[in-house]
């Protein structure tokens, strides 16, 4: 019987690496080119659209590799149709809603917390162990959240909304990271790229419902140039290639590297929300995304377990 593929990973890596600075660079803007979607096309067909086109590209890229049908095994079905039908899904439509309802740069540093999650949800599972410093990250990072959600009040880039989708933000952020807890050991035996794609298919019977009519209901041809240019963004640059690269540099060096990267995502999302959509935060969400920063750096400094954004 053909064992299972085993990705070979390095202890370390470049100083830099250019491809893990590009997916950052790609999952920044990819909060930008939603919201800016979403003032086209309905939330929920957007989603429905993105999420049905990812899973046939990354499907079509399994079999492309020659892995689609080989080095299955009866053990992972049953964990990765959980993780898709209750976690991906779930997460996909929380992530939507909530940055319909608040604004990019905001939602992203909120978002930005779920490798917080991932080290709590690892710890408590005996998945991994937690420092005294790890601990403090943990709460500077969630004291930063609450400055972010607390100081934006007020502001004039943020719908009246902006609350509630945070907390969706917020859900998001924790479903994401109990996929990637669930998804770790899997990863680890299969691929993660075949991980993500079956979770993506298996979670097709709660998104797509979801958003249906309003996808077929859409008027694509309102996009234009910019709009479809937006879209390839959302689903080939940070969806289906964002998803291949980041994961294959985890298979190819070590955690601690790939994690310094998730770093860059909501800098990269506030400062592209400030030039492209006139968001300005205040000075607390300015202290805020600076205490969520460098408190997931120590949160995350000796933990083994990556979460990454969407």
């Amino acid at each position: 019987m053909a064992q299972p593929e085993r990705p070979a990973a390095q202890p370390c890596g470049p100083i830099i690496d250019p491809i893990l600075l590009f997916v950052a660079f790609l999952w920044g803007g990819n909060f930008v080119a939603y919201k800016y979607l979403m003032g086209i096309i309905p939330a929920r067909g957007l989603l429905a659209a993105r999420f049905l086109a990812i899973t046939i590209i990354l499907l079509a890229v399994l079999e492309l590799r020659g892995r689609l049908r080989r080095f299955n095994s009866p053990g992972m079905w049953l964990r990765l149709l959980a993780a898709g039908l209750l976690v991906m899904g779930l997460q996909q439509i929380s992530f939507v809603s909530g940055l319909n309802l608040t604004a990019a740069g905001e939602g992203s540093l909120v978002f930005s917390t779920a490798p917080i999650f991932t080290a709590l949800i690892a710890a408590a599972i005996g998945q991994e162990a937690l420092l005294a410093g790890n601990w403090a990250g943990i709460i500077a990072a969630m004291s930063g959240t609450a400055l972010v959600i607390l100081g934006g009040a007020g502001a004039s880039h943020v719908p009246a909304t902006r609350v509630t989708g945070d907390l969706l933000m917020l859900a998001s952020s924790v479903a994401y990271a109990i996929f990637m807890v669930i998804s770790k050991p899997l990863g680890q035996r299969y691929g993660a790229l075949k991980v993500v794609a079956f979770a993506y298919l298996f979670g097709l019977p709660v998104v797509l419902p979801f958003g249906w009519r309003e996808m077929v209901g859409a008027n694509w041809g309102a996009l234009g140039p910019l709009g479809w240019l937006a879209l390839g963004w959302v689903v080939l640059l940070a969806g289906a290639f964002g998803f291949v690269a980041w994961y294959w540099r985890i298979a190819h060096t070590s955690s601690s590297l790939v994690a310094v990267y998730q770093y860059i995502v909501p800098v990269v999302a506030m400062g592209a929300a400030a030039l492209l959509l006139a968001e300005r935060p205040s000075v607390a969400q300015l202290a805020g995304a600076a205490l969520v920063l460098g408190g997931l750096y120590f949160a995350r400094r000796r933990a083994a377990t990556v979460a990454c954004p969407t």
